[in-house]
Formats: structure tokens, sequence, C-alpha cells
């Protein structure tokens, strides 16, 4: 009897015994062409798709005709997925849309895009993701949606220099990569957009140097690893509420002024990028503006200039319990690491990445380790990480085994610290 009655357990369809608001929770994680497809497992299934309030349209994912595919040209492909998106839009019952993706690498086949974001906009659409597609015509009504709460537009927007209006009551997240940003809008952003707390413009063409926002938390203003010569640096970030921060710097822009009231700062990224202009001395420093965070990372191709320059000036770091550094050579550059750790007296984690040695002049690390002691007391970890393809992992870590008795057997007492050095 037991057998029996958990073999006609067995065989009933407990999933299709779900609430619609279920089922279309778990079809969120299908494709809009897979959510379609689930109308043949059922009679309960077959008209589920035409309510579906997520709707994820991906032209990599995108099949057709297995019989047909190898002829299929590529034109023909995209044309097909033009199709399908266009006629499910159509067939699609007028209900409420939570979640709109959209992904494709094609930018000249993308002019249906004009009906598909504004019909998404319509139906009050909370979140929006555009991904791989390059300068598309975006409407304009994305910025006065008053449904949308998140918005990431990738590279769809070239520019937004000719976006009038903004506002959006509700918009928490924005991601813009690509983009000509200008002060202009940036002002008219933080005045339309009121909750917004994360804000992500990656490798944008930056044209302003205000930010001014009460309700900002995180923010990404991280440009290129290169310095183009045409990005401004930031003269103003008064962002009381933030919480993280990243942003990249070149030493063309490091003599401007810089003035950042972040208070409540814990995290923050810093990338120096590689540039052909010299770093010079700037008693504004943008570690001044750092020193409450409790997280830091350095990384960038000119970091080693950017140290040897704000040293000088350095503020200290008596929050900061975990550093990252990257881009220095822990083998002829030391004594800079050194000095700059005197800055931070409170520090339990250190976190090296060592790419490769390619100084002009090398220095011993033995002797940088004679110019200053190490001050912190309460260090506890050293991570050091190697890329596979450097010297000193194929050798088995000989060199930098090295380097760790160099700390022990220093005459800088204060090195017996590093209790934890590790070699990933």
């Amino acid at each position: 009897m037991e057998r029996a009655r958990n073999s006609r357990r067995g065989d009933m369809d407990m999933i299709s015994s779900l609430p619609d608001c279920l089922i279309h929770i778990i079809m969120s994680f299908l494709t809009a062409q897979e959510a379609v497809q689930t109308c043949v497992l059922s009679k309960r299934w077959k008209n589920l798709w035409i309510s579906l309030p997520f709707l994820d349209f991906d032209l990599l994912k995108f099949k057709y005709n297995s019989e047909s595919e190898d002829g299929v040209s590529e034109r023909n492909r995209v044309d097909m997925f033009v199709g399908f998106v266009s006629t499910m839009l159509l067939l699609r019952e007028p209900c409420d849309l939570h979640k709109f993706r959209l992904a494709g690498y094609y930018v000249s086949h993308f002019d249906f895009m004009r009906s598909w974001i504004p019909y998404a906009l319509k139906h009050n659409l909370q979140v929006l993701n555009i991904v791989h597609v390059h300068e598309c015509s975006v409407s304009p009504s994305i910025f006065t949606c008053a449904s949308l709460v998140d918005a990431s537009l990738g590279y769809a927007v070239k520019s937004v220099r000719n976006i009038k209006v903004i506002n959006l009551p509700c918009l928490r997240r924005l991601s813009l990569k690509g983009t000509h940003i200008n002060q202009h809008f940036v002002d008219k952003l933080f005045w339309g957009c009121p909750v917004l707390e994360f804000l992500n413009l990656e490798q944008c063409h930056r044209d302003f140097s205000i930010i001014n926002s009460q309700s900002l938390k995180y923010l990404n203003a991280r440009t290129w690893s290169y310095c183009r010569g045409t990005d401004k640096r930031m003269d103003l970030i008064n962002t009381p509420n933030l919480l993280s921060f990243c942003d990249s710097i070149c030493p063309n822009l490091c003599g401007q002024k810089l003035l950042l009231k972040m208070p409540s700062l814990t995290s923050a990224t810093i990338y120096m990028a590689q540039c052909h202009f010299n770093w010079c001395e700037n008693k504004n420093s943008i570690l001044i503006g750092l020193s409450n965070v409790q997280n830091l990372k350095l990384s960038g191709l000119g970091i080693k200039e950017f140290l040897e320059t704000e040293l000088s000036h350095c503020p200290e770091f008596a929050k900061a319990k975990d550093l990252s550094v990257d881009g220095l050579c822990l083998s002829c550059h030391f004594y800079i690491l050194a000095s700059f750790l005197n800055h931070f007296p409170n520090l339990e984690k250190l976190s090296l990445y060592y790419s490769g040695c390619s100084c002009k002049v090398q220095v011993p690390a033995k002797n940088s380790l004679k110019i200053v002691p190490f001050k912190g007391k309460k260090l506890k970890t050293v991570e050091v990480t190697f890329s596979k393809s450097d010297k000193l992992f194929s050798s088995g870590g000989e060199e930098y085994a090295g380097l760790h008795q160099d700390f022990e057997s220093s005459d800088q007492h204060d090195w017996s610290m590093l209790l934890d050095i590790c070699c990933l």
C-alpha cells in the first residue's frame, strides 16, 4: 500500500499545481524562447508564457530549426530573432512586466528596438537590462519611466547630451557603459532620481567634474586602464552617504583641486592609469579624501609613480584594516610599499598581486627593507598572488621564499609581525 501510494505521488505533476505567480518565477530562469516552448508540456502550461512578467531575449542563445541550422546565414538568424521578439510582444497579454532583458550583437539589425523598449516601459517595467547592443536608438522615455527601479544600458547609449528630461522617482540602480556624459546630464540625473543608490559609469567619456548626491551609496566612475587625455577628473564629490567608491586617475589630471566629501565611505578602489604625462605634486591628494575607509585597493600601471608622489603628504588611514596593492614590483620597489604601510597603523590584512618585474633598474628587496621600519602592530595576514606565467611561480617559489625570509631576519623586528604569507 505504501509503495503504491508513493508511486501515485511520484506520478503527480506537483509543479503544475502551483499558482501562476510561482510558475512565472520558475520560468524567469529561462530565455523567452524557452519559456514559449513550455506550452507543449500540458494544457496547464499552454498559455502561461503570454502573461510572463520576465522576458529575456538573447540573440546568442536563440535557436532555430536544427535541420536548417548549417544553411541559415547570420543575417537570416538575426531576422528570425527579430521576428520572434516582435511576435511574442504582439501576442503577449497586456499585463505588467517586471524585467525586460535584451542581448544582441548587431547594430544595424535592431531598428525594431524603437518599439520594443517603449512597449516594455508602458507595462510598469521595473528592471531594464540591455546587453551588447551598441549605439542603438534608445527611446528618451527610458528616463521618464515612473516604475523603473533598475536600469542597465550597457553600451546602448553613445551619448546622453540630448536627454532633456529625467524623472525616475523609483530608480535605485543605473549602469551606463561607453557613454559620453556631461555635467548637465549628471546634474539632471541626481535631481530627477531622488532615491538613486547605485551608479556605475564604466568606461564612459567623462565630461563632468562634480557629483552631488544625498542618496548615492555606491559609485563606480572607472574609465580606462590607460589615459586618453580627454576625460575630466572630478573636482568635487559631495556624497555624505556613499559607502563604496571606485575611480580612475591619471597624472595629467593630478594637479587639479580635489574635494571629496564622503564621511560614510568604507571601501574604495583606485586605478592609476598609464599615461605619458608625469605625476605632479598635488596637496589636494585623492588619498586625503579616502582616509576614513576600512578597505582600500590600489592598482594600475602607474601605481609606482603615484605612490612616490603621494607619500610626502599621505594621510593616516586609522580605520583601514584591509589593503590591496596590485601592479607594484615587490622585488624592486618594496621600499615604496614599506613607506606606504607606515600610514596604516591598524592594518590586519595585506594583499599583494605580483605580475612580474619590468623595471629597468632592479633594487633587491632585502636592501629596501632597511629604509623604514613597519609600524603596524596588528597585521595578521599577508597574501601574495603570482601569475602562473611568472618566473617566481615556475621556479617553485624559491625567490618568493627568500623574500619571506628577509621579512623574518631583517634588522627591523616589526616585520616579524607578518604572521602569514600566502603564495597562490
